[in-house]
């Protein structure tokens, strides 16, 4: 580079933190509210000045919100604000950077681990406050190297820095507490948009005569830029145009070769190209010498001020960290037709959205580019931050802007994924969104694909209709890039799975097992239950204690059951099963519900020469002996009663190992109709062998009915 030359560093300005921040509010006062912020915005005297001439207030305590929205700046705040504002009904714009909710979150991990958590960074600091919130009253903060002498440890640290921290301090911290700890765990909590600043700046200064750092003075992550440059050069920190006049030795500018800016990431960049232009504007010899020129570093690689290799222990950043900050810091390149860039999203219009794409450049994506598909409001689903995927379009809009599109990226993103799919055999979901013939047409992330009828389940369908607007499960068998043609199976992905549980349960099922299972289908003699890829019989006889006419009366196709393992022929691959064993027998627990002279009503099921058999419940069946029918003679049982017919019974016998029960209609009557001492003296007066010809009948009913 030659000399006479002011180098502003590119990664100088607004980070993603602060340029989310001050886009919700933006879009807050757009939306017509009076908003306030807790605690200044940024660290910026000149952007929280223009925030309160808009509108925005600044508090330093909840309850002077008086109704209207908080926003919480970037550095973040304690739970307990959050709760505050919750229990008085304050609604919270949460502009929280994303890395410092990170730290946040790992503080509150740690502690919940028993961690002692030890944060690097200035105590006084908003978001080293923020932090202390989540960590809890145990934590400590670490300032410099002397706070480690009176810093007493236990045998678990998580160490954290403040995002702003220079990274050769932060693990200096870390290697002297080595030793002193059983178990130390080190997190890179610095953010690398700041690291990639603070690299940029010391790569500049090496060079520079002069470094300017443009950045308010209580702002962390300036005055870390300030105190790096100083080890390279002379250097000045100022805030404005104002304090460049008053602050700076110009003699010293007027003689300098190359001079240096760089900025903290609350200074907006109108005020950065005020301070340059001020300095072109100092010298007309220095104007034109170097025509206004004012180049913007592209590869810097600095020589020190960071450590490379942090000690061992140390965890690596979050994946996607970087990514999300290179939108900051990405080296300048030609852009060109066709290509496929990432961008954040600055402003989002209704029929556009504007993208920041880094090196100062920003993009346009019409409102007919951002999706694949065609329903909905594609608008609605993208936020200020969001960072997006795109397809250049044109280099040059008729504005001077990159023309974009999402789709266009998304659908190349999509057919690269399904070719990776039809190799690594990759499951899909993908919704049915319209029925054609011989199948079904479905969208996997925004293409369109076929899955043929006989391919959709392992029998065979035949309403397709029915699959309209669900999800399936899908395999690509099928694939061509050139023409987009995508063919899908489900019933690759169940027969595999059906298979697979085959042979698992043929290995793991034995008798007396009580299983899991769904009812698949009825047949007059049971039903067939589906153990998982298996069917056992689940016979008639099976279902119930009681009478079952049919097993629908029991259970119905898609019921998922509980069932008994009966048995198990895994040579001739049969299993049989029962639902009453699951449910236990009635016979066991008869006496707890019924007792001896208790009248109760029951259901006539089944009429014998000799009498009535009369359910009490399910599985629980007595008989009324026909000389126990009326107090007159009985000549045929169906003289008194009619199956299905609810009558009152009393009970004269309870036989529980043989399970038998004897019923008396005609006592049941005479209890209701005499005084209670008649019929105690009735039963007395009774033959002892009563309850004999009931044994007999049920023993011998069905040769008396011949008989008869």
């Amino acid at each position: 580079m030659s000399e006479g030359k002011i180098i502003r560093a590119k990664s100088a300005g607004f980070c993603f933190g602060v340029r989310r921040a001050l886009d919700l509010v933006e879009k807050a006062l757009l939306d017509g509210c009076q908003i306030c912020s807790f605690g200044p915005l940024i660290h910026n005297p000149q952007v929280v000045d223009s925030l309160r001439k808009k509108g925005v207030e600044i508090i330093d305590d909840l309850g002077k919100a008086a109704g209207r929205p908080v926003i919480i700046r970037s550095h973040g705040a304690a739970p307990e604000v959050f709760q505050q504002a919750q229990e008085q009904g304050i609604e919270i714009i949460d502009a929280t950077c994303p890395f410092v909710r990170r730290i946040q979150n790992q503080a509150a991990e740690l502690v919940r681990e028993g961690y002692l958590v030890v944060i690097v960074g200035q105590v006084d600091h908003p978001e080293v406050r923020g932090i202390l919130g989540w960590a809890g009253a145990g934590a400590i903060v670490v300032q410099g190297m002397e706070d480690l002498n009176s810093l007493k440890v236990t045998a678990k640290v998580g160490l954290l820095a403040q995002t702003t921290q220079n990274r050769s301090h932060y693990f200096a911290v870390a290697r002297s507490l080595l030793g002193k700890t059983q178990e130390l765990r080190v997190f890179d909590t610095i953010c690398h948009a700041s690291q990639a600043r603070q690299e940029e700046a010391a790569a500049i200064a090496q060079r520079a005569d002069v470094m300017i750092v443009i950045g308010g003075r209580d702002s962390a992550n300036t005055n870390q830029l300030a105190e790096i440059c100083r080890r390279f050069t002379r250097t000045y920190h100022i805030e404005s145009v104002a304090d460049l006049k008053a602050n700076v030795d110009m003699e010293l500018v007027r003689g300098a070769h190359l001079i240096g800016v760089t900025a903290g990431a609350s200074t907006p960049d109108w005020i950065i190209e005020e301070v340059i232009e001020s300095m072109a504007m100092f010298d007309e010899e220095m104007e034109k010498a170097q025509g206004g020129e004012v180049e913007a570093v592209s590869d810097t690689t600095p020589q020190s001020a960071t450590e490379e290799n942090p000690p061992t222990g140390q965890e690596q950043h979050e994946p996607g960290q970087e990514e999300m900050m290179n939108l900051d810091l990405g080296t300048p390149r030609q852009i060109q037709q066709g290509d496929i860039i990432s961008g954040s999203v600055v402003q989002v219009r209704d029929d556009e959205v504007l993208l920041d794409i880094g090196g100062k450049s920003e993009g346009v994506i019409p409102r007919q580019e951002l999706s694949l598909k065609n329903t909905g409001n594609p608008i609605e689903e993208i936020k200020v931050g969001d960072v997006l995927d795109v397809y250049v379009l044109r280099v040059d809009n008729d504005e001077g802007q990159l023309l974009l599109s999402k789709k266009r990226a998304d659908r190349i993103k999509a057919l690269d994924f399904l070719e990776k799919a039809l190799a690594e055999k990759t499951e899909l979901a993908g919704e049915v969104v319209r029925v054609v013939k011989g199948g079904l047409l479905v969208d996997v992330l925004g293409i369109r694909g076929f899955v043929p009828a006989s391919l959709i389940e392992r029998g065979y369908v035949g309403d397709l209709e029915k699959y309209l607007g669900k999800t399936l499960r899908l395999r690509v068998i099928e694939f061509d890039r050139n023409k987009a043609k995508v063919v899908l199976s489900q019933k690759a992905i169940l027969q595999e799975e059906h298979l697979e549980a085959q042979r698992r349960l043929w290995e793991t099922i034995e008798p007396d097992q009580i299983r899991k299972g769904t009812v698949r289908h009825l047949t007059n003699f049971g039903a067939f239950v589906d153990l998982g890829g298996v069917d056992g019989l689940l016979h008639i006889s099976e279902l119930s204690w009681g009478r079952v006419k049919h097993p629908s009366d029991v259970v119905q196709e898609g019921d998922e059951i509980e069932v008994y393992v009966l048995s198990v022929d895994k040579e001739r691959k049969r299993i049989s099963l029962s639902l009453k064993q699951v449910q236990g027998n009635p016979w066991d627990t008869v006496d707890e519900r019924y007792q001896v002279g208790e009248i109760v009503t029951g259901t006539v099921v089944r009429l014998v020469s000799f009498g009535a058999f009369v359910e009490l419940e399910p599985g629980v069946e007595g008989l009324v002996h026909i000389s126990r029918m009326a107090d007159y003679h009985v000549e045929k049982p169906e003289d008194i009663v009619a199956v299905g017919e609810q009558i009152q019974v009393k009970i004269l016998d309870i036989n529980k190992q043989d399970q038998r029960i004897s019923l008396s209609i005609k006592d049941a009557r005479s209890d209701k109709n005499e005084p209670r001492g008649n019929t105690q003296e009735e039963e007395k007066s009774q033959p002892a062998s009563a309850g004999v010809g009931v044994n007999l009948g049920e023993v011998f009913g069905d040769l008396l009915t011949r008989a008869d």
